[in-house]
């Protein structure tokens, strides 16, 4: 008869812009060093708990939640007694962030042939069509929302804007021309672009916008005090040793990192809040 362990439920918003495979890998770690079973679910039609449904944290059906800095921010505005900051967030390689920082970039991509055209900077881009994974993306939509209004622009600066549905699905469009340009999560490209097209050869990232706030990892409250920090004490050291740091170096995760709500504040809720500039969106 087979040991009762400790069942850690799992859920990833996260993807297709994060492999799931980074998921799969990550519960391994947890498994080995929780001494628990893990089960991952994984929901790619929203970037958090769907709006209109119960609340999974509410309801007790979840016990870590990896999700997008929007839907987090999205979470703590409703109060939710049952959802909790994990205090470490997990950093990926750009070549933006030499330090390793915690936080993440949107890169601004076209089709290479655009270069041909005289598209050298962001301004350039003005009438062209636009691919969006969602109008509440930080990285997708909002910060772009943001730097264009700093540069004096506003909506009417997109040409025509079409929902992709995710950030993988963004630069799909990209690299078979269905779209001229997007901003897209900067981690969707070190994984995937291999499994594109030519390898995705004919993406190329025309500016990098941000820092934006770090990947949350969100925790049921009901989760005991001591499983929540052998969850976070098990991702800051164990990814560290030699063949973890191996086999997370494949999804392009140098570490993970100590995070704190802070994070989510100041300029991040200023951007949050950029809601009277709308994308006049076409369904794809």
């Amino acid at each position: 008869m087979s040991e009762e362990k400790f069942e850690l439920r799992v859920i990833t918003y996260m993807c297709p812009t994060h492999p799931v495979e980074l998921y799969e890998l990550i519960i391994k770690l947890l498994e080995e060093a929780l001494d628990c079973h893990a089960i991952l679910q994984y929901e790619s039609r929203s970037p958090g708990p769907i709006f209109g449904r119960s609340d999974p944290f509410a309801r007790d059906n979840i016990d870590l939640a990896f999700m997008t800095a929007a839907a987090y921010m999205n979470l703590k505005e409703s109060n939710n007694e049952f959802v909790e900051l994990l205090l470490v967030t997990p950093v990926f390689a750009h070549q933006m962030n030499v330090e390793n920082k915690p936080g993440y970039f949107s890169d601004v991509i076209i089709h290479c042939d655009k270069k041909a055209h005289n598209v050298n900077t962001l301004l350039d881009l003005r009438g062209c069509t636009f691919a969006c994974n969602d109008e509440q993306s930080l990285s997708g939509s909002k910060i772009v929302l943001k730097t264009l209004k700093e540069k004096g622009e506003n909506a009417s600066f997109f040409g025509s804007v079409l929902k992709s549905g995710s950030h993988l699905a963004s630069a799909q469009m990209v690299s078979s021309k269905q779209a001229d340009w997007a901003t897209v999560d900067s981690t969707t490209l070190l994984y995937s672009k291999k499994f594109m097209q030519d390898g995705g050869k004919d993406i190329i990232t025309l500016e990098t916008l941000g820092r934006l706030p770090p990947y949350p990892i969100v925790v049921n409250s009901r989760l005991p005090d001591n499983i929540k920090n052998r969850i976070t004490k098990a991702l800051l050291t164990l990814p560290q040793t030699p063949e973890w740091k191996r086999k997370f170096a494949k999804f392009g995760l140098i570490k993970f990192h100590s995070n704190n709500n802070g994070a989510y504040d100041g300029s991040a809720a200023q951007m949050w809040s950029i809601q009277t500039e709308k994308l006049n969106i076409r369904y794809y």
